[in-house]
């Protein structure tokens, strides 16, 4: 019985304990929590709703006319982001598969360059380097004999190669990272039954690295989906990024209505992507069987 009453005692004990712990963790968290709820949540819940009402009538006349205006900037958003992000994948499994196999330091250095440069500094830089009569068409010209090549600053190409330099060196540290995690022996064991460098990289390298990759890459399309500082200045007029439609929705005609049923657009967006990298990353730990 004493044995008994003491277990008992103790279990009533570790119980107390956890749920003082609990409880710590929980006031520990408050804070942020608060914050997020203050700053995130409530802003979020009051831009939908507001994406709902027009002149005091709950409906969907906002989304009319947001799809009436900007619909092509809508399809341009989404073509221009699958673009840079296809386009990051190429360049960062290319520099980061070099990178594992081979030190060079001032490849290490230089694609974390744009890592410390402000996207108001990328937006002009790019923009001067892609004029018609910008750096970029001046050593061309030099080297092909060809004059009056067309500027890149004032298209989507341009545009893109803007986000692909500022957004890669993120894309890079992930992705070389995640593969000098990967152990020596399979790579090693690779090459010594005579597979090929390029084929390691797509055989072994990626599909261990993937849940990183989906990450690297899944911050790289919120990056340039939700970007209003570089379309401002690089690409063309029209059609143009979501953010500057919202932009010149609120600055030039106060209407919130149709900003925010653009910023819900948005957010739908974002989240069916988001979705897609949570199933996966469930799939993966097993949370969900085919």
């Amino acid at each position: 019985m004493r044995v008994g009453t003491r277990f008992l005692r103790k279990g009533c004990n570790m119980a107390t304990y956890e749920g003082r712990s609990n409880w710590v963790g929980f006031f520990l968290v408050l804070p942020a929590l608060l914050v997020l709820l203050i700053l995130y949540v409530y802003p979020l819940i009051l831009s939908i709703y507001s994406s709902f009402v027009h002149n005091g009538v709950v409906g969907l006349a906002n989304y009319g006319k947001a799809f009436d205006l900007y619909g092509k900037d809508i399809f341009y958003t989404l073509f221009v982001t699958v673009v840079t992000v296809a386009f990051v994948f190429g360049v960062s499994i290319g520099v980061a598969s070099y990178l594992r196999f081979k030190e060079w330091k001032f490849l290490d250095y230089m694609y974390r360059l744009p890592l410390f440069i402000p996207f108001l500094i990328v937006g002009h830089a790019m923009r001067v380097f892609l004029a018609r009569h910008g750096l970029l068409n001046m050593i061309i010209s030099k080297l092909t004999g060809i004059q009056n090549l067309p500027g890149l600053a004032t298209d989507w190409v341009g545009l893109m190669l803007a986000f692909a330099w500022v957004l890669s060196p993120f894309a890079i540290l992930i992705v070389l990272g995640a593969f000098k995690a990967i152990d020596d022996s399979y790579i090693e064991a690779a090459l010594n039954l005579g597979s090929s460098k390029i084929k390691v990289v797509w055989d072994i390298l990626i599909p261990l690295a993937r849940p990183s990759i989906i990450v690297a890459f899944v911050l790289t399309f919120i990056r340039t989906i939700s970007s209003l500082t570089i379309p401002l200045m690089v690409g063309p007029p029209k059609p143009t990024m979501l953010p500057v439609d919202m932009m010149f929705r609120i600055n030039y005609y106060n209407d919130w209505g149709v900003a925010n049923a653009l910023g819900v657009v948005s957010y739908l967006i974002v989240i069916g992507f988001a979705m897609y990298y949570l199933r996966f990353m469930m799939v993966e730990r097993g949370g969900l069987k085919h």
